[in-house]
């Protein structure tokens, strides 16, 4: 380890960790129980990446928007999602995002670039920063802002091991969730790394059809591979892969897929969310009426499957599901 080699032992190591993920100085001048030689020598070292922080919305149900600006001048968003008195933060992993669903504001940018681990944990950094001045403190984070986080996986991976070490953010593996569209290669590696994370699955339909008409990776990751890739992902005793699944009215909401989708669950160990479509990129695109939301809640439970209704948060700032877009 770099900081190991450099700080001389893995206690000093320890000790930068702790001054950067837990006190949030990055100015090693200011590190007062490291020797002054050793101050010195990190601040002509070492560069800490900042993400100004541009703009903070507040949405009418608590939720916060921010637009943070890079190094190199790209703007990112992230979310802190205030749900009853939970707080859960909404990370991105890139500028922008290349898989283009239709339903989505981030697929409209293309993509720009990934974000460093570095970005990655920043952007906890400044909202668990900000949250202090609401009194707040935040419960979960999920991969789940712009940009596909399997994508980018040696930087998340390395984002992951920050988050999760005790000299970091110290954050316990069970209140981490990365999302993905369904990048098959990269959900069998994330798995063979033997991290103790959530996965989240962004699925959307029960035909080859109507996903890719509205996710393109589906020609390339049909769902037979992407369920079949599922099948192999190992989990923790107690652990479910979550089931994200955008309702579209006249779409993908239909009583064949309400029949479909326990079927091709069959087997494996997940939970539902439904998330009634916000609108976003398309204007001839719109949730599903109540009813029909209950529906399909009420049956998924009577099929024995965990199923809730996601009630988006924050789209009155463009900070809901599938609405970001820096």
């Amino acid at each position: 380890m770099l900081l190991e080699r450099f700080a001389a032992s893995p206690y000093r190591a320890g000790q930068l960790f702790k001054w950067v993920y837990r006190k949030h100085v990055l100015d090693p001048l200011k590190m007062s129980d490291l020797s002054k030689t050793l101050r010195r020598e990190l601040a002509a070292f070492f560069c800490f990446p900042s993400l100004r922080l541009i703009k903070r919305l507040i949405s009418a149900d608590g939720s916060r928007k921010y637009v943070l600006e890079g190094g190199r001048g790209d703007l990112v968003e992230a979310v802190m999602v205030h749900q009853e008195k939970r707080l859960t933060l909404c990370v991105s992993s890139q500028v922008g995002c290349a898989l283009g669903c239709i339903f989505c504001r981030t697929g409209s940018m293309g993509y720009k670039r990934n974000l460093s681990a570095s970005e990655m944990v920043r952007q906890i950094l400044v909202l668990e920063e900000d949250a202090k001045n609401f009194k707040q403190s935040f419960q979960n984070i999920v991969f789940m802002g712009m940009g596909e986080p399997l994508q980018n996986i040696g930087e998340l991976r390395r984002a992951l091991a920050i988050i999760g070490d005790n000299h970091g953010l110290g954050v316990s593996g069970r209140r981490v969730t990365v999302s993905t569209a369904g990048l098959v290669p990269a959900i069998d590696e994330l798995g063979s790394l033997g991290l103790d994370v959530n996965l989240a699955v962004s699925l959307n339909a029960t035909t080859d059809e109507v996903r890719s008409f509205l996710m393109p990776i589906n020609k390339a990751y049909p769902l037979q591979k992407l369920l079949e890739s599922l099948r192999r992902f190992p989990l923790k005793r107690r652990k479910r892969i979550t089931i994200e699944y955008v309702l579209i009215a006249g779409v993908n909401d239909s009583d064949g897929d309400l029949h479909r989708l326990p079927g091709l669950l069959h087997g494996l160990r997940v939970k539902i969310n439904l998330i009634p479509y916000n609108p976003a990129v398309r204007a001839d695109f719109r949730a599903p009426p109540l009813e029909r939301l209950n529906q399909w809640h009420d049956t998924l439970l009577k099929k024995g499957i965990e199923t809730t209704i996601r009630w988006s948060k924050g789209s009155d700032i463009q900070g809901a599901c599938g609405q970001l877009a820096a």
